[in-house]
């Protein structure tokens, strides 16, 4: 369950009120979201977002560029998702699918233990008097770039 004190999106439903339903609600909540899966149907009031503006530190309010926008989603959207990766982490194994230095959107996998693997790794090549070259890309808005029909095909293509 999302935590409790975060805020509330669109619909004003917060993860406190799921968590204190009555077992009657809480049981046809569970009806809908079993419907919403057994359907492949993600109902389009799930997908609307509140969008909040969070400034960027140390950055000139008045440019647009210095605010990072923030998706608030409805708190039952959040759940679906929760329940729908666990299902996917339960019928494929991301460790079988992942790439080792791939760390994000694994569970226990953080930045900084990504940092201290570069760390360690250069660390290594400077004991070995090797050479030690990196790459470091920041893609701006790499996700609404990315060629999704693509992205969907390889995803469908490793799981089969």
């Amino acid at each position: 369950m999302p935590n409790s004190q975060r805020a509330s999106s669109i619909d004003l439903i917060t993860a406190r009120m799921l968590k204190e339903l009555p077992q009657e609600g809480f049981l046809n909540l569970m009806y809908i979201i079993n419907a919403i899966l057994r359907l492949n149907y993600w109902p389009t009031s799930l997908k609307r977002a509140q969008i909040i503006m969070i400034p960027k530190p140390g950055k000139n309010p008045t440019n647009v560029s210095s605010y990072r926008p923030i998706s608030l989603l409805p708190i039952i959207s959040k759940v679906l998702e929760k329940l729908v990766l666990k299902r996917i982490n339960k019928v494929m194994n991301p460790h079988d699918w992942t790439p080792h230095h791939q760390f994000g959107f694994r569970q226990a996998h953080s930045t900084v233990q990504q940092c201290h693997r570069i760390k360690n790794t250069i660390n290594k090549a400077l004991e070995d008097q090797q050479y030690c070259t990196a790459v470091f890309l920041d893609v701006s808005q790499a996700f609404d770039k990315v060629w999704h029909p693509g992205l969907l095909f390889k995803i469908i293509l490793v799981s089969n």
